[in-house]
């Protein structure tokens, strides 16, 4: 649960810090324009970066105006092309321990068609009584064509488990146990906003499943080739925030 938040909020903060990076127009006495990103401002000087890594210094005296470069939102999308998917959940639910929640992380990429309907693949982390890396099929359906749209989605495939553990027992014997993992299920609504160029936020709600395996080596006990299988099936209630770059 611990990785899986630190590596939520290293993503967050990512996303944050590429937000600053602003271009700006600075327009000239003589009416030129120049187009960059602010890396340096005083009453003097801008220091004024066009392109990677050449910086230039313009003086203030120079300066007419400074103006933010606005990009036009995206109004549609239902536009082909690449997309890619980053995605946050939290998943709660119950077990025989009473109530559980725990945090997912998610990645998927793909096609998306002038229709709405896009497909993809995805994988991801988190923990669902192990720790899980989850392989799935992604399709989704966005009907409207604005920059604010419902979507529904479904993903369908296999979640990994991590750990294999070794059984110490009383009289010096061990036996190995591991974890499978098993089918995974998810399907939802949600709402897309287009806030940036190229870029929008999802709200999510969903139903997810997930079968996990536990193999119980009982050589021990009871002789060789016993194999103890323990099914567990986990129903979880997610809610996710996502970011689409296409």
């Amino acid at each position: 649960m611990f990785r899986l938040t630190a590596v939520a909020v290293c993503v967050l903060l990512s996303l944050s810090a590429t937000g600053q990076h602003r271009k700006y127009t600075v327009v000239l006495n003589d009416g030129s324009l120049i187009q960059g990103t602010i890396v340096g401002d005083s009453t003097d000087y801008l220091d004024l970066k066009i392109t990677s890594p050449q910086v230039i210094r313009i003086g203030r005296s120079q300066v007419s105006s400074v103006e933010a470069v606005k990009y036009p939102v995206k109004k549609s999308m239902n536009t082909s092309g690449y997309y890619a998917r980053l995605s946050i959940g939290f998943l709660a639910g119950k077990n025989e321990s009473g109530n559980q929640s725990s945090l997912s992380f998610h990645l998927s990429n793909g096609y998306q068609f002038r229709n709405g309907f896009a497909v993809g693949i995805g994988s991801g982390m988190e923990e669902l009584g192990v720790p899980l890396v989850p392989l799935y099929a992604d399709l989704r359906f966005t009907p409207l064509s604005s920059g604010l749209s419902p979507y529904v989605w479904l993903k369908a495939g296999h979640g990994f488990a991590l750990t294999d553990r070794a059984v110490n027992y009383e009289d010096d014997t061990s036996a190995d146990d591991n974890h499978e993992g098993g089918f995974l299920f998810n399907t939802g609504v949600g709402i897309s906003m287009f806030s940036w160029k190229r870029t929008a936020v999802n709200i999510g709600i969903g139903y997810r499943y997930q079968k996990v395996t536990l193999n119980e080596d009982l050589n021990w006990w009871y002789g060789r080739n016993t194999v103890r299988h323990t099914v567990t099936q986990y129903y979880r209630l997610e809610f996710h925030l996502g970011f689409v770059f296409m």
